[in-house]
C-alpha cells in the first residue's frame, strides 16, 4: 500500500516481506525491463540494502537467487549492523 493506503501494483516487480512500504519506491526508481542477470543483481541488491537501511526490523541482509534461461547464481549480501 502506499502512504494513503491504496493498493499499489507492478508488472515488473514483487516486493514482500517486512519491509515492503520501504522497498516500493527504491524498486521503482532502480527497476527497468530487460537487465541481464548480473545487472538485475546489482539492481536487486541496491534495491534491498537500501529498503533495509529504511527499516530497522528488515534485517541485516539477503540472500539473492537470480534466474535465468540459461543459468542461475545465489549470492549473500551483508547490510548494517548497527
Amino acid at each position: 500500500m502506499d502512504s494513503l493506503g491504496a493498493m499499489e501494483t507492478s508488472k515488473d516487480f514483487m516486493v514482500a516481506g517486512t519491509a515492503p512500504n520501504s522497498l516500493w519506491g527504491v524498486c521503482e526508481s532502480f527497476y527497468r525491463a530487460d537487465l541481464g542477470p548480473e545487472e538485475l543483481f546489482e539492481t536487486i541488491s541496491q534495491c534491498l540494502l537500501s529498503g533495509v537501511d529504511r527499516d530497522a526490523l528488515a534485517g541485516w541482509g539477503a540472500v539473492v537467487y537470480v534466474i535465468a534461461k540459461d543459468r542461475s547464481f545465489v549470492k549473500t549480501l551483508k547490510g548494517r549492523m548497527d
